[in-house]
């Protein structure tokens, strides 16, 4: 029995199309495929290339993916002025995806993985794009600002313009879910009603809206909402945040899963504070369920198995769709009967998906033993003190 480590030290699902992110992502190490006689480390990294992931070596692809796409072009009305979006088309040709074919095109890189693409640069390198390159963002953290000087008349959302801290709009963001821009407009129209301020950078402890993050329940398409206000306890974000939490649920009653607030009164540009105490549930259930990778429509229906929890105080990738593909690649990588031990889990989705896999596909073929079938076990590991709840879930 093997012992099978899996380690996401790279964020593989994070938009290639942002410039910050990129630039970030130049600055990673890459992760390969290790193997020796007692251990194998797979790193999802390199297994899989997608518009939002690093690196490939050798891949499978589920027939889900070989579908042609409908959309070739971003498309998007902000693109000039955004500054999350560097290309509108040709995704797989990226700067990030070069470094990695170059990194990878090291012979003692290249000695690790499959003989049989060693000859073969096309097809030792294919690129993926797993989801649609259009409403794929799950996931959105907007910076807030007032709509004018006077600060009372509502608040405007979107990114900062690069090299400043100017708030440029993105209501039509054509990369995010319809229901995060929805949710969008809610913000716009309830922060107005109930003359909600946001935070002000030259006046530190005047209070106020500072961010918000707008999470998408995939099965129901609606928003997990946090809002992150400028206070050090939820008593001085009174009476501003009950107004605005009844505002947005009165425009749109049927929009919202959830929401958080989060209290943030820190200096600089930290959008959450390590410290379970900044959040605060203000209206609707713990956690966000998502299905578990592989799930079948049974699973789905009865709503017994097959599910991973998320909190807002959990990480979750940005692209679920695009990661589920990576996760269900992995979960083929691991021989069965293995043991396996997942660093930097998060909420454990490699390591679940692996073991629901198995599961459904060894169970009958292997028996639990030192010769293969189901995982031996599953340890997951991860520093968020958020996380065991949602995994023991």
């Amino acid at each position: 029995m093997q012992v099978i480590f899996i380690s996401f030290l790279l964020i593989a699902t994070t938009s290639c199309f942002n410039h910050q992110q990129v630039l970030h992502n130049h600055q990673q190490k890459y992760q390969y495929l290790f193997q020796s006689t007692h251990a194998k480390v797979i790193s999802p990294a390199t297994t899989y290339v997608s518009s939002t992931s690093l690196s490939s070596t050798s891949i499978s692809i589920p027939s889900s993916l070989t579908k042609k796409r409908s959309q070739t072009q971003l498309d998007c009305p902000h693109f000039n002025s955004c500054p999350g979006c560097i290309v509108k088309q040709s995704y797989d040709d990226v700067p990030v995806i070069q470094s990695a074919k170059l990194y990878f095109k090291k012979y003692n890189n290249r000695e690790h993985t499959h003989n049989e693409y060693d000859n073969n640069d096309d097809e030792f390198y294919q690129v993926v794009i797993p989801s649609n390159i259009q409403s794929y963002r799950t996931q959105a953290k907007l910076v807030v600002r007032s709509k004018s000087r006077w600060g009372n008349d509502g608040c405007l959302f979107g990114l900062y313009e690069r090299k400043s801290h100017d708030v440029v709009e993105i209501p039509n963001c054509r990369i995010h879910h319809p229901a995060i821009n929805q949710a969008v407009d809610v913000l716009y129209k309830a922060t107005q009603e109930v003359r909600t301020h946001a935070y002000n950078e030259e006046n530190h402890n005047g209070g106020g809206l500072r961010y918000v993050q707008l999470q998408v329940e995939r099965n129901t398409n609606k928003i997990c909402m946090t809002l992150i206000w400028n206070g050090e306890s939820l008593k001085e974000c009174q009476p501003d945040l009950s107004r605005l939490t009844k505002a947005c649920k009165r425009i749109d009653p049927k929009l919202f899963h959830s929401i958080w607030c989060h209290t943030n009164a820190s200096i600089g540009n930290s959008i959450f504070l390590r410290n379970e105490k900044c959040w605060h549930p203000m209206d609707g259930p713990d956690f966000v369920r998502e299905v578990l990778p592989g799930s079948s429509e049974d699973d789905i229906k009865n709503r017994k198995s097959g599910l991973l929890h998320f909190t807002p105080m959990a990480f979750r990738q940005g692209n679920l769709d695009g990661f589920d593909a990576i996760a269900l690649h992995v979960a083929k990588e691991v021989p069965p009967g293995s043991k396996v031990c997942e660093l930097y889990a998060g909420v454990g989705i490699l390591g679940l998906t692996a073991l629901s896999y198995h599961a459904k596909n060894n169970s009958n073929e292997y028996s639990v033993d030192e010769n293969g079938g189901e995982l031996g076990w599953l340890r997951c590991s991860d520093e968020n003190p958020a996380n065991p709840r949602c995994f023991q879930k």
